[in-house]
């Protein structure tokens, strides 16, 4: 899902024009052109264009984010972050690829990790194998596979979420044709 509603005004008609040029522009002067000898031109070595579109995208932020006059670099990552989004649309064909998130796994790592906290803080456990099932955790912790939040980490994602869904709610009231939810056909 696009929160930031990115797609659905990139898509308005009254910049798209300006959009166009930059971007006809944009291309006309970073990718290489190969004379073929015959009067016509063949496509570049991959080499020679993403050494041109790498050059001609660092030129481009060098103007963005000048070293002389303080700009913030949100800025540029915001409009990274754009056309990345443009990219992955493009390389998906238009879907939006929506990563399911598989509770029976997380519910398994959970009971696992809780299975080797009460082996390794239970008073009548063994010493090796507390220190085995301390050492177990540490492992998940490392790896990745078992994250630890602070209570204070928890309590503000918990408001920002409540925040989320009073102002989704307010914006889906006012218009509910602009959310859609669960899958969309195509014609």
């Amino acid at each position: 899902m696009d929160y930031t509603g990115t797609r659905r005004e990139g898509r308005g008609e009254p910049e798209s024009s300006f959009y166009k040029e930059v971007g006809d522009w944009l291309v006309s002067k970073l990718h290489p052109t190969v004379p073929n000898g015959f009067g016509g031109y063949r496509e570049p070595a991959r080499p020679d264009v993403v050494k041109s579109w790498r050059l001609g995208g660092y030129r481009l932020a060098s103007r963005l984010l000048p070293m002389r006059r303080r700009r913030f670099p949100e800025e540029l990552a915001a409009f990274i972050d754009g056309m990345r989004q443009r990219m992955q649309e493009y390389e998906n064909e238009g879907g939006i690829v929506v990563e399911e998130f598989d509770v029976e796994a997380c519910e398994k790592e959970e009971a696992r990790a809780n299975k080797f906290l009460r082996l390794a803080t239970h008073p009548s456990t063994p010493v090796d194998e507390a220190r085995s099932a301390a050492s177990a955790l540490a492992k998940m912790i490392g790896s990745s596979e078992l994250v630890l939040l602070s209570w204070g980490r928890v309590s503000h994602f918990a408001q920002r979420f409540q925040q989320m869904e009073e102002a989704f709610a307010a914006l889906k009231a006012s218009n509910p044709f602009d959310f859609f939810f669960g899958p969309q056909r195509r014609h």
